[in-house]
């Protein structure tokens, strides 16, 4: 551009300088110039002059202002390069940022899966813990009665032992029988044994099987002891009173003595004659004791426990005292 402008003040100058010397020419071929052609040419060269220097100063401040122009437009390119690599930062940071939040979704949604994964497990395992737990109750329960069993055992066998001892001349005549049932140790006897035929007083021949027991159930004060009559015995109602309090005069404690119920359609037990009891095998000669019947009647009866369907009923047609575990 500046020297397209530079080209066109050198062309006109030319045409100026060129114009003088026309002048000049037609001047000197006519021998003087005259003075008012001279003035007009020397006007026009001033003119001309001055229009240059104009020109000249338009020029330069073109050429200034084009020089600005070309500065800002190089600022401006420089300012657009470096928009552009913002702009493609920019698109690559939100590239970038595009593929790592589909990346952090995509671990949220494998987090998720695992947590629900592992809240199933959680579940499974809280039934799992609830069923060894009950398990393991069970387990301590029957850990507890097996060494509860196992103390009772010893507490039974030594009952056994001690009523061996007791009653050894009376286990020998197998007047009274010594065993084991349902984990109980049971003393077995027939009902003459105890009460006199046909009604019911305690006889003789009862009393040292009733110390033995009494003596048995006070050295072991763990267990209890349980009463059982034959299957259709006569005098219920009056017999297994007398029985019980002769148990708790010999030292049965009233908490741990366990007696049938009295069955309600027995009848009312008939007096006793004041005559002789008849002797006995063991005892020929003997007599039994008498109660009239007016005492019979007037000894209060004493009150009875409820049996527990533990004890049940007896199915032989022998009385029979058992040594339970409590």
């Amino acid at each position: 551009m500046t020297k397209i402008l530079e080209s066109s003040l050198s062309f006109r100058t030319r045409t100026w300088l060129r114009a003088a010397s026309f002048v000049l020419a037609a001047s000197s071929t006519t021998g003087c110039v005259a003075s008012k052609q001279y003035e007009e040419a020397r006007s026009v060269a001033e003119s001309e002059q001055h229009a240059h220097a104009r020109t000249r100063e338009r020029l330069e401040a073109s050429m200034a202002r084009i020089t600005a122009l070309e500065t800002e437009l190089a600022a401006r390119q420089l300012a657009m390069e470096k928009d552009a690599n913002a702009a493609e930062e920019s698109k690559l940071a939100s590239t970038v940022a595009s593929k790592e939040k589909d990346a952090a979704f995509q671990l949220v949604e494998q987090l998720r899966s695992e947590l629900a994964r592992t809240g199933d497990h959680l579940v499974l395992f809280a039934h799992e813990k609830r069923d060894l737990q009950q398990t393991l109750l069970v387990a301590e329960d029957r850990m507890r009665n097996i060494e509860a069993a196992g103390r009772h055992l010893d507490e039974l066998v030594a009952a056994a032992r001690d009523l061996s001892l007791a009653l050894g001349g009376e286990l020998d005549k197998h007047v009274v029988e010594l065993g084991a049932r349902d984990g109980q140790l049971v003393l077995a006897m027939a009902p003459d044994r105890l009460f006199a035929p046909n009604g019911d007083t305690l006889g003789i021949d009862s009393r040292p099987t009733l110390s033995a027991i009494g003596k048995v159930s006070q050295a072991h004060a763990t267990l209890r002891v349980i009463v059982r009559e034959p299957a259709g015995a006569p005098l219920s109602a009056t017999r297994l009173p007398r029985l019980g309090d002769a148990l708790r005069q010999n030292g049965v404690a009233e908490a741990r003595l366990t007696l049938p119920k009295v069955r309600a359609e027995q009848p009312a037990p008939a007096p006793v004659a004041d005559a002789p009891a008849a002797p006995t095998a063991e005892n020929p000669g003997a007599e039994q004791p008498v109660v009239a019947a007016e005492t019979a009647e007037a000894e209060p009866a004493a009150p009875l426990p409820a049996a527990s369907a533990a004890t049940g009923g007896a199915t032989t047609d022998r009385y029979e005292i058992a040594f339970a575990a409590p």
